[in-house]
């Protein structure tokens, strides 16, 4: 049960990454610093890697659940290339 709360953090980190995201570039609202968004944003995403990666980690977690981790990290890993990768060229 632990497991399944902790990917749930983690999809919700991903979900306020994206709303920031889009939020900024549909000018819901401002920043008077973009870097700060560009921050914030960046560390909602990797706190959400790192859940998954702990939970990966972990000796007794079943295999179903450690397959919906990795899953989990590797929508996370192409998410942020897709938006910090190609932000920063």
């Amino acid at each position: 049960m632990k497991q399944k709360s902790l990917q749930t953090l983690s999809l919700v980190l991903i979900m306020i990454s994206l709303i920031l995201e889009v939020g900024y570039d549909q000018a819901w609202f401002e920043f008077d610093n973009p870097q700060a968004l560009f921050g914030i944003s960046l560390a909602f995403v990797l706190v959400s890697m790192s859940i998954n990666v702990k939970i990966i980690r972990t000796m007794d977690t079943k295999p179903h659940v450690r397959k919906t981790s990795q899953l989990a990290l590797v929508i996370s890993a192409l998410y942020a290339v897709a938006v910090f990768g190609l932000e920063l060229i």
